[in-house]
């Protein structure tokens, strides 16, 4: 054993020690070969790089390369020592930029160059020489120093190389591109915030990467304006125990005297956000960069309180200043607001007595109603409208700005209140209810925690649109830190409300299924259809300024869709008029599209919910009112280009490419082919488009209000309990709690047991998991799809990370595996269902009956079987015995499975050897469709061969406790030999923790398919497997297809983990070792069939004879005869 200590970086300028770790004298480099001493230097174009490198490595060489491209470095041996060598390295970046000018092979969207070291080694325990190629990386804990980091420009100034270091210290440069403004950024704080009528204080600190500061200045930005505010701060350097980090604590004063005049240039007329910014310059880079103030500790948060004011005498107003953390990312900003001087007055006046105020209204039954302060279109207008006709008995007051354009819709109803009057500082004190469709901060008139804190009306969410395209949870989620706060949050449907309360954490009780408020309108049938295409996109919040929209791919997008002249054709053919309406934060961009063939129209302007009525076909991005245009059974088209940078980090609530009721596409052509398919159609919606719909409203009527006023009126006070459970602070605490596994586990423990000794078993609850919680897959899917058709009488329960049970049965509860709920809906349900094991601490109780559904036929030995066990902890045997223990039935696909089965778990309970479930699919009616439908979703050229690349983990293949994945196909043999006329799909196996790295220019023919929700659909994709001792082998029987087993470790797995009949001789297919010979075999076509074909078929008899149509069925109806309720 090699005992070795390592130092690497981890996260963002962090270090920690790797230690004891036992490479089996194994030559083991992290980063990079053995540096002593780096030094880079870039200076008149030309890149100098001195290393002192440990002796041992050999035919070292750098390179600046990228996937196309590579560019030597001269090498220099400058002096051999004892132990080191000392190396000098040099490169003219400006003859390379010169010389990319002019080449052919250059790519423009392969901006990113690596420098590598590529150098050999020789194994000391085996005298192999090993080739290794690495990132050049900064020894962080050796000497290393950088300088001259600046742009280079080629001799015309036309192109530059941006060089830089990776957050993981590694040498590289950007063609053509700059990095963020935040690259070097690595950490930020606030440690204390003090808020006073004149004056705001702020405290903490910030790190730099690599440079120190040259100076730094703080800006105040006027979101989605120009105008800015600057001022120095006072900052020192603070010394850390990190090499690569520079520290900077900070101290800020910003008084209104001084930020008046700033103040007094900005737009009154609107509620305005003020962002704060650091904006600075490096020592030895031209890099600037430009930090937002932010990140507060939670405390810091939860104390936030105040709000700073200036008296303007000349216009007889209040400027009005509040700090809040931001939603999204929690950094700092302000919200600005000028008040009428009588207004603001009695806000100051009142500040410390709002209780009298609240005394005056507490025998009034006061409902404050509104959407955003300068808006009355939407739920909001509809449900005040409701409530002024239909309960005139309500004191109903509507809140929205003097001059708002679409005060005029509310004015005729009477009861408007001006936002931020003194009228409205004491009607929302005074208030029972808050209704409104988006944060209720919206609706106040001040958005101070003072006054917040002696609100005392109950909040109601009339949303804005039907969600689930986009994931709200970090804007309207029940959480620790972001402030959203509701008593009753408003859907459309039973699979709306489960979405709120899995992903968003609200209770059954805070949620009601009523529809939206205008709905009610919506179905009301009063206007006529119109031969009207309306294009509608919504917002991107990146795009934050008319640069940044002027240089963006969304007006690419558009402005290419609007011109295009097939637009027009389709208008005349079909006697179309096209109408682009303007989502409002695009109006002060109209000038780009004013001379499009369209009519185009301003919401704001014009009733959206007019031209929906109105329109015959809708054309969108991810905008909620499509669900609106579906719910009138008219078609939807989805303009998806941009989708990953749209979702974002969070993942969508809803399945898009299965659930969103209409077609999506990415391109202009993939546009026009549907409006001229729909076209031909008359404009009629798709029958699976309607039943996708009609699984997002309960409802098609028109008394969604009704339903809106009667939840309102029955919603009860929170308890004592309720309320503690939704504080902050206790929220905050349960976090950490369940965040500290040393005491959170241990009490699950105990909570599980008396829950399964104590609690009542419910006998119509079935608790369905696959995959340890991590996919919605294999057999129990497809039991669980099965079970729902035939049994509403049962309450299905899922562990799930995400919500795609429900688009089966939208009253299924999710769970989150390991979660409270977890342990709790476990101790009381009637029947598990696995296929693999539940935690093997936990006990079955008396009375749950448990089908252990298995994930594969057993080729490789498993548990008791194996002579030796790799990779597991101690005590491994025991905890799966345990585990086995509580099985109640094992679901089997043959005979060899069942004896394997008995043999490797010391099994003895009943057996279902009826086949497995998962294998449905491929005798469906409908497999072509299938078919189809998953190579559309992937996209995957017609004509193209499909190749599903599908290992399995090794036991000697990991990191720490994590298996990982040594992918051993090449990729540029595979574009080599085949790739012209296939695809390659990659599938890690669940258990594989690390990334699947494919090149950017080979991301068009190989598709990493590792998160893909069934791997039975992508076999049902495939014309052929490649896999090596996975069980997959077996299920894709079924499809009668080739089977590849590269086994590049053949000897060695099986030495080590053992088979259970023999491999090499009875696989029905060849075994390859090389990823040439690999694709050679797969190469030769047919010839596979001539040479395999009766191997195959005795394979397929032997390993699945009961695989066929409705295993599902028989399946869980004999394990239910077998233990009844």
């Amino acid at each position: 054993m090699v005992v070795t200590y390592i130092f690497t970086s981890i996260g963002e300028g962090s270090l920690k020690i790797v230690e004891n770790l036992n490479f089996k004298n194994e030559f083991f480099v992290l980063g990079g070969a053995l540096l002593e001493k780096l030094k880079v230097k870039i200076d008149s174009g030309k890149l100098s790089i001195n290393e002192t490198q440990e002796n041992g490595v050999e035919n070292l060489q750098l390179l600046l390369k990228n996937e196309v491209q590579s560019f030597p470095l001269k090498k220099e041996t400058q002096k051999v020592k004892e132990s080191v060598t000392d190396y000098f390295f040099s490169l003219d970046l400006e003859k390379i930029l010169d010389e990319m000018e002019n080449s052919e092979e250059w790519n423009e969207s392969m901006p990113k160059f690596r420098v590598v070291q590529e150098y050999t080694r020789v194994d000391i325990n085996t005298g192999e020489i090993k080739s290794f190629e690495r990132s050049l990386q900064i020894p962080l804990t050796k000497e290393w120093s950088l300088n001259g980091f600046n742009k280079i420009w080629d001799k015309e100034g036309k192109h530059f190389f941006r060089p830089y270091f990776t957050k993981k210290n590694a040498l590289a440069f950007l063609f053509d591109r700059d990095i963020t403004l935040h690259q070097y950024l690595n950490y930020t704080l606030i440690r204390k915030i003090q808020v006073q009528e004149e004056s705001v204080s702020i405290e903490g600190f910030f790190d730099t990467l690599f440079f120190p500061l040259q100076d730094c200045h703080l800006e105040i930005v006027e979101r989605s304006g120009e105008k800015t505010y600057s001022q120095n701060f006072d900052y020192k350097i603070e010394e850390t125990k990190y090499f690569n980090i520079h520290r900077y604590a900070y101290k800020v004063d910003l008084r209104m005297t001084e930020i008046g005049d700033y103040l007094k240039q900005l737009d009154q007329s609107n509620e305005l956000t003020l962002d704060l910014y650091f904006v600075g310059n490096l020592v030895n880079t031209d890099a600037p960069i430009r930090i937002r103030v932010g990140n507060p500790r939670f405390m810091t948060n939860h104390e936030l309180k105040g709000e700073m004011a200036l008296k303007d005498s000349n216009r007889k107003q209040w400027l009005s200043l509040v700090p809040y953390f931001t939603i999204k990312g929690f950094n700092l900003s302000f919200n600005f607001n000028a008040y009428e001087q009588e207004a603001y007055e009695y806000f100051r006046a009142h500040r410390h007595n709002w209780r009298s105020v609240a005394k005056q209204g507490a025998n009034r039954n006061i409902w404050i109603v509104g959407e955003r302060s300068y808006k009355a279109q939407d739920n909001g207008f509809r449900f005040f409208k409701y409530l002024r006709e239909k309960h005139p008995e309500i004191e109903a007051y509507y809140v929205i700005r003097r001059d708002s354009v679409e005060r005029r819709n509310v004015e005729p109803l009477g009861n408007v209140i001006v936002f931020g009057s003194a009228e409205h500082f004491k009607k929302i004190i005074q208030a029972k209810y808050i209704c409104g469709t988006h944060h209720p901060d919206f609706l106040y008139p001040i958005r101070s925690k003072i006054y917040e804190n002696h609100i005392h009306a109950k909040r109601i969410f009339l949303q804005h649109g039907v969600f689930g395209t986009k994931n709200i949870k970090p804007f309207y989620g029940k959480s620790v830190v972001n402030g959203f706060y509701t008593d009753l949050f408003i859907t459309s449907s039973e699979k709306e409300k489960q979405i709120a309360i899995t992903d968003l954490g609200y209770s059954d009780k805070e949620v009601a299924v009523t529809g939206l408020a205008r709905f009610d309108s919506l179905f009301k049938n009063d206007l006529p259809v119109k031969k009207q295409l309306l294009i509608i996109p919504t917002w991107r919040d990146w795009l934050t300024n008319d640069e940044i929209f002027s240089k963006s791919e969304y007006l690419t997008r558009y402005h290419d869709l609007l011109f295009d002249p097939r637009l027009k054709k389709f208008s005349d053919r079909y006697n179309m008029e096209i109408i682009f309406c303007l989502h409002p934060n695009m109006q002060a961009y109209i000038d780009y599209f004013k001379d499009a063939p369209v009519t185009i129209v301003h919401q704001g302007e014009v009733d959206v919910q007019v031209l929906i009525k109105e329109s015959s076909m809708m054309l969108t991005d991810y905008s909620s009112v499509a669900f609106d245009f579906s719910f009138l059974h008219r078609p939807v088209l989805y303009y998806q280009f941009d989708r990953t940078r749209f979702i974002g980090k969070y993942a969508s609530h809803i399945d898009l490419d299965n659930e969103l009721p209409g077609p999506i596409t990415d391109s202009l052509d993939g546009i026009f082919q549907n409006l001229f398919q729909y076209g031909e159609n008359n404009f009629l919606m798709k029958e699976r488009d309607v039943q996708k719909a009609d699984r997002f409203i309960e409802n098609r009527d028109t008394h969604s209000c009704d339903r809106i006023f009667q939840a309102v009126t029955s919603l009860k006070n929170k308890s004592i309990k309720e309320k503690i459970l939704s504080n902050e602070v206790i929220m905050k605490l349960q976090k950490k709690f369940r965040r500290n596994r040393k005491l959170y586990f241990p009490t699950m423990k105990v909570l599980y047991w008396i829950w399964s000794h104590f609690s009542p078993i419910n006998q119509n609850r079935v608790l369905f998991e696959s995959s340890v919680g991590k996919r919605y897959e294999d057999s129990p899917r497809v039991i669980y799809e099965e079970m729902v058709k035939l049994h509403p009488e049962f309450e299905y329960v899922w562990v799930s990370k995400n919500n795609q049970p429900l688009s089966v049965n939208p009253h299924t509860k999710i769970v989150k595996r390991l979660s409270f709920d977890y342990y709790r809906y476990l101790a009381t349900s009637r029947y598990w269902i696995n296929n693999q094991n539940f935690p093997t601490y936990l006990t079955k109780r008396k009375g749950t009956d448990y089908l252990q559904t298995w994930h594969g036929t057993p080729l490789k030995k498993m548990q008791h079987d194996q002579d030796v066990i790799e990779g597991r902890t101690a005590g491994y045997l025991d905890r799966v015995t345990h585990a086995k223990n509580q099985w109640s039935a094992l679901v089997s696909p043959s005979p060899y499975a069942t004896k394997a089965f008995r043999s490797a778990f010391h099994y003895e309970g009943p057996v279902i050897e009826k086949g497995y479930p998962r294998n449905d699919i491929f005798y469906s009616d409908n497999v072509d469709d299938i078919r189809r439908k998953i190579r559309n979703r992937l996209k995957i050229e017609k004509g193209k061969k499909v190749i599903l690349y599908a290992p399995t983990f090794r036991d000697y293949e990991k990191s720490g406790s994590r298996f990982v994945m040594d992918n051993q196909l090449d990729f540029e043999k595979f574009e080599k030999q085949l790739g012209d006329n296939y695809v390659l799909l990659m599938r890690e196996h669940v258990v594989v923790a690390s990334k699947l790295r494919i090149p950017q220019e080979m991301k068009h023919n190989i598709i990493n398919v590792s998160n893909y929700p069934s791997v039975q659909e992508l076999m049902v994709a495939s014309d052929m497997l490649i896999t090596d001792y996975s069980s997959i082998m077996f299920d894709y029987l079924n499809t009668d297809k080739p089977i590849y087993f590269f086994c590049y470790d053949l000897e060695k797995y099986l030495e080590l983990r053992g088979v259970y009949f023999d491999f090499t001789k009875e696989v029905p297919g060849p075994i390859v070792k090389t990823a040439e010979s690999l694709f050679d075999e797969i190469s030769k076509g047919d010839g596979y069939w001539k040479k395999y074909g009766p191997k195959y078929k005795v394979f397929k008899e032997k390993f699945v004879p009961n695989d066929g149509r409705g295993t599902a069925n028989i399946v869980y109806q004999t394990f239910l005869s077998m233990f009844p309720k």
